[in-house]
């Protein structure tokens, strides 16, 4: 059972509100500011090159500058360390790396028309880029001649261009990565799989008063991080999955993925991973202890019903105590992860505490989304995106701020799984986050405006503008809870 944790009474920020709050906390190629302008430096040193090339002759002062603008703009990623640095075009929309720049788009429209004229989708710079390979590339860019990506290459090799290439597909478009990703998503299901065995068999160990084994969980663990390293995006999807039946065993392996992917995006090590995934299996474990008709219970608690289900944080402690573990971090998140960031929660006996450890925080933070965004026999999930809504309006409160701010930038503001609908009455689901641009993620589209669902579902990335218009292509009008789509198994679309 969780407590109510939203006051609809108290205002939520909105979507761009809380995008704008958690981009800081994103992690992207270039999340620093400086990092940001020397990027977006590049983009127009080689629109300005192209412009200038395109007025004058090459020897012109102009040109000349322009030229080595550019030159100094590769040279500036390179001090960031960046040895190589890719622009690329996907869909009309211009990326460096992997960063999308939507007004650069609009703004540098002739630029891409010129580039992708040529049979060019991709342009690497090279750590030292020299201003003669940047004449080179100006003067291909001017070449009414040069029409598919095959004499786009030839022109750079014969112009003894090394530190420059040229390709027709972009990053963006890696198909074998798709297969990779399959594939680690298959081993990710069954380390779940095996995970809610093992929990199931911990559940039951615990209930007849009898010491358990945790070496199947840990193995369930170290199975899950070796997917993370592999595919975030494949284990962080199987959080997707709800079972309504088990819904305690699923919880546990669904907190477990969210904390330790959280834990990952922050940079904690290997072995701090584990330990942190460990206690999120077992952070829950004294409700063994509760009967099961007041965790499920419909209405209200009673104060002494309230009183036996705050028991579980020390019942939970004390259990982990019997099997003597040698990693204390279990029995500490059991303990702590009621008392809240303001140490306003339970248990609040008093002692020399005065706040959470960090894995007590990410657990809390974690459980408190997964519950929300599951369906219980006594209410209805709530959205993903109102979920983290709630959760931002807690910051400060029950909630670690910079945590909070840094779960919604690994989620996005509509987290993979989230059932939505764009704003030409189309239905998908969130397929993928772009930690670059959180209110505009990658969605397969399952239905299409008149409710017919397609029989091979299409990706469409949210991110791509219409650069006739100078806004997004297309946008989410709403986010929908599953049932009322549709959509029964979220997670087989992922």
């Amino acid at each position: 059972m969780t407590e109510n944790l939203s006051n609809d009474n108290e205002k939520l920020e909105t979507p761009q509100e809380m995008a704008e709050i958690a981009s800081a906390s994103a992690k992207t190629p270039f999340a620093s500011t400086r990092k940001l302008q020397r990027a977006r430096e590049l983009v127009r040193t080689l629109a300005v090159a192209q412009t200038n090339a395109a007025l004058y002759p090459v020897t012109h002062p102009l040109v000349a500058q322009s030229i080595e603008e550019l030159v100094a703009a590769v040279e500036g990623l390179g001090e960031f360390g960046f040895e190589d640095v890719t622009v690329n075009i996907y869909k009309g929309t211009l990326f460096v790396e992997n960063q999308v720049f939507p007004e650069e788009s609009v703004t540098y429209r002739k630029t891409i028309q010129d580039l992708l004229g040529r049979g060019i989708s991709a342009l690497t710079f090279l750590e030292g880029f020299a201003p003669e390979e940047a004449t080179a590339l100006v003067n291909l860019l001017g070449n009414e001649k040069i029409r598919d990506i095959d004499a786009a290459q030839l022109f750079l090799e014969q112009n003894g261009v090394e530190r420059l290439t040229v390709a027709e597909t972009t990053a963006l478009e890696n198909e074998d990565a798709d297969a990779e990703g399959r594939e680690v998503k298959a081993r990710a299901k069954e380390h779940y799989d095996k995970g809610v065995v093992a929990m199931r068999d911990v559940e039951t160990q615990a209930k007849l008063g009898k010491v358990f084994e945790v070496e199947p969980l840990q193995g369930v663990v170290s199975g899950l991080l070796d997917n993370l390293f592999q595919d975030p995006a494949a284990v962080l999807g199987l959080t997707a999955i709800k079972g309504h039946d088990d819904y305690t065993l699923n919880h546990s392996i669904n907190v477990c993925i969210l904390s330790v992917s959280l834990g990952a995006a922050l940079g904690l090590d290997a072995e701090s991973l584990k330990s942190l995934g460990l206690s999120a299996l077992l952070y829950d474990l004294g409700k063994v202890r509760i009967p099961e008709d007041i965790l499920n219970k419909q209405g209200p608690l009673t104060n002494d019903e309230w009183r036996i289900v705050k028991s579980h944080a020390e019942e939970g402690a004390s259990l982990l105590k019997r099997i003597q573990l040698i990693d204390q971090m279990p029995m500490v998140v059991a303990f702590e992860h009621h008392q809240r960031h303001d140490m306003q929660g339970y248990p609040n006996e008093q002692s020399a505490q005065t706040e959470q450890h960090l894995f007590s925080k990410i657990v809390a933070l974690c459980d408190a989304y997964d519950a929300m965004t599951t369906r219980r026999p006594f209410r209805r999930e709530i959205r993903p995106d109102k979920a983290l809504a709630v959760l931002m309006q807690g910051r400060g409160k029950a909630y670690d701020p910079s945590l909070t701010k840094a779960l919604v930038a690994m989620l996005g503001i509509y987290p993979m799984g989230a059932v939505i609908k764009l704003e030409d009455g189309s239905t998908g689901v969130v397929y993928r986050v772009n930690n670059d641009d959180l209110l505009h993620p990658r969605v397969k589209v399952l239905a299409d405006a008149s409710g017919r669902w397609l029989d091979d579902p299409g990706i469409v990335d949210l991110r791509i503008m219409d650069t006739t218009t100078g806004v997004h292509a297309h946008s989410i009008s709403e986010c929908l809870p599953a049932a009322e789509a549709g959509v029964d198994d979220v997670w087989q679309y992922l």
